[in-house]
This record gives C-alpha cells, structure tokens and sequence, in this order.
C-alpha cells in the first residue's frame, strides 16, 4: 500500500511539475537554437527541451524566447521586408499558343528587380529573352502587388514594355498577306510580296497572377501564369510593312531574392 502511495504522489508530483509539451524553436540567451518539444514547469522558473533524441533542462532566465516555426518565418520575412525593400525574381517558362500556330511554346527568360514603394505594392524594370521567329529582348516596367504581407502569398503583376529585336528576319514572309488583300481576290499580289523584311519589335503587355514563398528571409521561389499580347512590326521596301501579333499564356516558375 505504500509502495502504491508513493507510485501515485510520484506521478502527480511529475505531472504538476511539467505543463503540456509544444513543438517550437527555443531561443537562448546565448545564441544557441534549439527545435523540438518544449514544456515548462508549473511555477516557470525552468524549461525542458527535447531535441534530436537529447534531453536538456534550463533556468527560465537562461531563455531569450519560444515561438512556433510559423510565427518565426513571418517575423524572418517582415524582419527583411522592412530591411531590403528590393526584390530580385529571376524567371523561366515558354510562351504558350495554339497548337496549330508556328512557334507553339517559345522559351522565355526574364529576370526583374522591383523596389517596394508602400508595403504589398512594389514597382520595378527587367529585361529577358523570348526566341520567337527571331530572338527579342523584352525591356519592361514591372508592377506586383501581394495580397499579404508574408512569407507565403499570392500576388499580382503587370509587365509592359518593347520587344527589342536581336536578329534580324529569319524568314521570307510569303505566308501573310497585308490587311488590305483578300485572299480570294482575282487580282495579283504586289511585287513585294515575298520578300525579307527587316525586323523592328513592338509593344507587348503581361498582366497575370502568381504565387511565391520565402524559404528564408533573401530567398525563396514563385510560380506564374498570365496572358501576354505583343506586337511585333517588320519593314520592307517601299514602305511596305506588317504587323504579327502574338496572343499566348505564359507559364514560368522563378527564384527571388529579397
């Protein structure tokens, strides 16, 4: 009967001793980090942890803080949010279009650097390669706005600008005929018909939607899709002239730096 009293004074001590363990991160005064299952005592003079299979006791003025792995990337990210108000995103995908349409999924690269001008909303320029019929080099204005303020959120953006052209015409264009001939028409086509133009670029316009998360507090990954028109103008002999247009979504995933 002793034995028994004894058993149960044991546990009872145990259990008033020690509150409910929690998963969180244990910040110490020295520097140290320690992750893992954490309670208190009863009267929070002392703080068990268990980490990695090891067992530690500390005095409650040996703790600098606790928090939970959540709370820590959203200080983290407000913490370099308010720091570095730049944002690096470096980004890759193709240009999708109609199966049927020459060139169906052009490779496109972009990176741009953004700077936040009032939190969530930041403005920026970029460049990139696009490897259409001829390669272009996109030169935009960049516009993202998030819909949070976090570590984890989905944003908006808008890019607009010109297609640079880095080669001229790869092609002989005898496949478009100007606006102003009807296919069906009996009379012949002008003289410069089949000819090769030269390349000149035109306006393009991004606007889409994305989602990114920070992995740490200067990097962190996004992925993004959207609809991009642009225009692209070819100049020929005796003001002779034509306009390609391009309707396509594009898909990227990208790396950011903050």
């Amino acid at each position: 009967m002793k034995k028994l009293c004894l058993v149960l004074i044991t546990v009872i001590v145990g259990f008033s001793v020690f509150a409910q363990p929690q998963k969180g991160y244990v910040y110490l005064k020295n520097g140290t980090i320690l992750k893992g299952k954490y309670q208190y005592t009863a009267d929070l003079s002392k703080l068990q942890i268990e980490s990695s299979g090891n067992l530690w006791i500390f005095q409650a003025d040996e703790i600098d803080r606790v928090t939970s792995k959540k709370d820590q990337l959203d200080k983290t990210f407000e913490e370099q949010t308010w720091n570095s108000p730049f944002l690096l995103r470096t980004e890759i995908g193709v240009l999708a279009g109609n199966s049927g349409n020459s060139q169906s999924a052009p490779f496109s690269f972009s990176t741009a650097l953004n700077y936040t001008i009032i939190p969530k909303l930041s403005v920026g320029a970029g460049i990139g390669l696009e490897f259409l019929k001829e390669t272009y080099l996109p030169a935009f204005i960049n516009i993202e706005y998030k819909l949070r303020d976090s570590w984890s959120t989905p944003y908006i953006f808008l890019k607009t600008g010109y297609e640079v052209p880095l080669e001229e015409s790869n092609e002989i264009y005898n496949d478009v005929q100007p606006y102003y001939y009807d296919y069906y028409m009996p009379w012949p086509y002008p003289d410069n018909y089949n000819q090769n133009l030269d390349t000149k670029g035109g306006f393009m316009i991004n606007p889409g939607i994305g989602y990114h998360r920070m992995f740490s507090s200067g990097f962190g990954m996004s992925f993004a899709f959207g609809y991009q028109f642009h225009r692209l103008h070819y100049k020929g002999e005796n003001d002779y002239g034509l306009d390609i247009d391009y309707n396509r979504l594009t898909v990227k995933i990208g790396i950011v730096f903050n």
